[in-house]
């Protein structure tokens, strides 16, 4: 069985997806370069790794039947039109859960804790007895998308000491945290101390974080998101930030990446700006999530856990 690996890290990918999976055949290219790989050998793949599909490369793979997203994100491979519908997709989503979880808690410390006051202070050599870190003792956290990455942020900030909820599509009981819907997160984010953003791209989640929430907000409510840049309308973060009904906001990913430069955001006094790096996409974060995967192409089994093209993931 043949798998082509479409990535601009192909020369890390291709080695690791190989030994991982020795009966595969793995040949790789960068995104640019699609005449890297004999035209003929691509045409006879059965399997594709990829990020972003290059314009025309399905065409390419006539015998093509399933895609490897390198990522946790499909909204981008769902919404390609070269794509036929019939062609499963998996995701992977590795230790992204473990790597956010990182992320928002050492933001939200950094914060807590009153870092960036005690490095000035120090700067001036000034022994500064008001500066205080703030309790997050019992602080709502509300965490919108509470698959295996939600699910992991939350259990970092109720070790924080936080009082955590999951934002689900449908709510559900849950042995380890309270799961609403997604028509109560108006109503809970007045009392709000965090809101992560860990849902993915869908009809129903593209830019839920507008006007009509972020109006319902508070000064001491910092928003995270860490899932895709569609889910928050810019314009009406910024807004609010102005306004007050919401303190700050830390942000990995954009409608746009890279950031243009001409941003506000990159500017702005409330706001974090991070490059997508909130959960790495290598091989030894992501290949024993792929795993199963791999070993039932390689024995021409069906992928487990395809995603769902209805509800997006």
């Amino acid at each position: 069985m043949r798998l082509a690996v479409v990535h601009h890290h192909h020369e890390e990918w291709v080695p690791a997806l190989q030994a991982a999976e020795p009966r595969l055949e793995v040949r790789g290219m960068h995104p640019r370069d699609l005449d890297a790989i004999d035209p003929a050998w691509l045409g006879g793949a059965e399997g594709l790794f990829c990020w972003r599909l290059p314009q025309g490369l399905v065409a390419r793979m006539p015998c093509l039947r399933w895609v490897q997203n390198s990522g946790a994100g499909v909204d981008h491979l769902l919404a390609n039109p070269e794509l036929p519908p019939h062609i499963p997709i998996s995701r992977a989503d590795g230790t992204f859960g473990l790597w956010m979880a990182r992320y928002v808690a050492g933001h939200l410390l950094a914060e807590a804790q009153r870092l960036e006051r005690s490095a000035e202070a120090q700067r001036a050599g000034r022994w500064d007895a008001s500066i205080l870190p703030e309790d997050l003792t019992g602080g709502p956290a509300l965490v919108l998308g509470f698959g295996r990455i939600g699910r992991q942020i939350g259990r970092a900030l109720r070790e924080l000491g936080l009082d955590v909820t999951g934002v689900v599509r449908t709510p559900r009981p849950d042995p380890e945290f309270p799961l609403v819907g997604l028509s109560d997160l108006v109503s809970r984010l007045g009392a709000a101390r965090v809101l992560v953003l860990a849902a993915p791209l869908t009809s129903a989640t593209r830019g839920i974080v507008g006007a009509h929430l972020l109006d319902r907000g508070n000064a001491r409510l910092t928003l995270f998101n860490v899932g895709r840049g569609e889910l928050v309308d810019p314009a009406a973060l910024l807004l609010a930030l102005e306004r007050g009904t919401i303190g700050r906001a830390v942000l990995d990913v954009f409608p746009e990446e890279p950031l243009p430069p001409d941003s506000p955001l990159w500017r702005h006094p409330k706001v974090t700006v991070t490059p997508h790096h909130s959960g790495p996409s290598t091989p030894r974060q992501l290949i024993p999530d792929i795993l199963p995967n791999l070993r039932a192409f390689a024995e021409g089994r069906p992928i487990p856990g395809v995603v769902d093209r209805e509800r997006g993931y």
